[in-house]
C-alpha cells in the first residue's frame, strides 16, 4: 500500500484526489490547503493547513504537488530531503536553473518522480501513436493552436510566466512535450513571436530527431471579446494520407477526435466530468507502477528539464 497526501485544492481535488480513489494499492492520507475546508473527504483523511506538516508525517511515502508553480522549487526540495516519492502538475518549476538543480538532487537520493504531462494519455493521441503512427511515414506536420485570453478572475498565476504560468508554461510546453514524444528530440529551425497586451502570437519551424518530419507550429493567444473560434489542430501528413488530431476548446468536457483524411476514425465516448481526469489517473498508474518497480517512469524532472530549455530556445522573457 502506497500512503499518499495531495497539497493544493483545485486541480488536486477536483482531478488528483478523484483519480486516486479510483486506484488500487494507494491510500490518501492527508490533504494540505491553506485557509479552506474541502467537503466530502473520507474520515481518514487528514487536513494539514501547512504543507510541511503534511511532508513530515512518516507514514506518507508520496507528495502530489498541485500548487501554483512559483511554490514547487520549496516543496519539492523539502520532500526530497524527506524521501518522499513526487507526482507534480506542470510546470515542475518556474526556470531552467531551477528544475536542473533539482534534477540533480533527486537523482543523488533515487527518489521516483513524475510530472503530469497529459496529452500522451489522451485517449486519441493513443489510438493515433499505437495503431497507426508506427505504419506511417510522416513528412510534415501543421500544428494550429488558438486559445482565448483567460478570465482577470482567473489565478494571476496563470496568466504569468515568471510565476509558472502564461503561454509557454500553461499551453506550449504541452505542444513541445507531445511532439518529442512522437517525434523523439526536436530541433528548432526558425521562431517569430509576436506580444501586443493580452493577445500574443508564436510561429515556429521544427524539425525531428531523424530530420525527416517538418514540424510547422502555429499558436495564438487571442482576446476573450474575439469572435474567432478557439480549436486544438495537429495534421500528420503522410505516405497513406493525413491523420488528424482535433478538438475545439469550449470547455473542460471537450475531447480530442481522430480523423484519417476527412473520416472520423476514432471518438471517445461523450463525458460530463473534466476530460484531463482519464490521462492524469493513467499518470497516477504508471507512477505507482514506478514506485513499486523503483525504477522512475516517464513523465518525469529529466522530461521536464527539457521542456525547459526548449521554452528558453523558442523565447526570450
Amino acid at each position: 500500500m502506497i500512503n499518499v497526501g495531495i497539497i493544493g485544492r483545485n486541480f488536486g481535488y477536483k482531478v488528483i484526489f478523484s483519480a486516486l480513489k479510483k486506484i488500487k494499492d494507494i491510500k490518501i492520507l492527508g490533504f494540505s490547503v491553506k485557509n479552506k475546508k474541502i467537503n466530502n473527504l473520507p474520515k481518514h483523511v487528514k487536513i494539514y493547513k501547512n504543507w510541511k506538516s503534511l511532508v513530515d508525517d512518516k507514514k506518507i511515502n508520496a507528495i502530489f504537488i498541485s500548487t501554483p508553480p512559483k511554490t514547487h522549487k520549496e516543496i519539492i526540495k523539502y520532500s526530497i530531503r524527506k524521501k518522499k516519492h513526487i507526482f507534480c502538475d506542470k510546470p515542475v518549476t518556474v526556470s531552467l536553473k531551477d528544475i536542473t538543480n533539482i534534477c540533480k538532487e533527486i537523482k543523488k537520493k533515487k527518489i521516483i518522480n513524475y510530472v503530469n504531462y497529459e496529452f500522451n494519455k489522451i485517449e486519441a493521441f493513443q489510438t493515433f501513436k499505437n495503431k497507426y503512427f508506427p505504419k506511417i511515414k510522416i513528412k510534415k506536420v501543421d500544428i494550429n493552436w488558438i486559445i482565448k485570453v483567460p478570465s482577470k478572475k482567473r489565478s494571476s498565476w496563470k496568466n504569468i510566466h515568471k510565476l509558472g504560468g502564461g503561454n509557454f508554461f500553461n499551453y506550449i510546453c504541452h505542444i513541445l512535450f507531445y511532439l518529442e514524444n512522437f517525434f523523439g528530440k526536436i530541433e528548432i529551425c526558425e521562431k517569430k513571436s509576436k506580444k501586443l497586451k493580452s493577445k500574443f502570437e508564436l510561429r515556429a519551424k521544427l524539425l525531428s530527431e531523424n530530420k525527416k518530419t517538418k514540424i510547422n507550429l502555429n499558436f495564438k493567444n487571442i482576446e476573450k471579446k474575439s469572435k474567432i473560434k478557439t480549436y486544438h489542430k495537429i495534421v500528420f501528413k503522410s505516405d497513406k494520407g493525413k491523420f488528424t488530431l482535433f478538438t475545439k476548446i469550449n470547455n473542460l468536457f471537450d475531447q480530442f477526435i481522430l480523423l484519417k483524411n476527412k473520416q472520423v476514425i476514432f471518438r471517445p465516448k461523450k463525458i460530463n466530468y473534466d476530460f484531463r481526469l482519464k490521462p492524469t489517473y493513467k499518470n497516477i498508474v504508471s507512477f505507482k507502477n514506478s514506485i513499486n518497480r523503483r525504477v522512475n517512469g516517464n513523465p518525469n524532472f529529466e522530461d521536464a528539464k527539457r521542456i525547459h530549455y526548449l521554452i528558453e530556445k523558442l523565447v526570450k522573457f
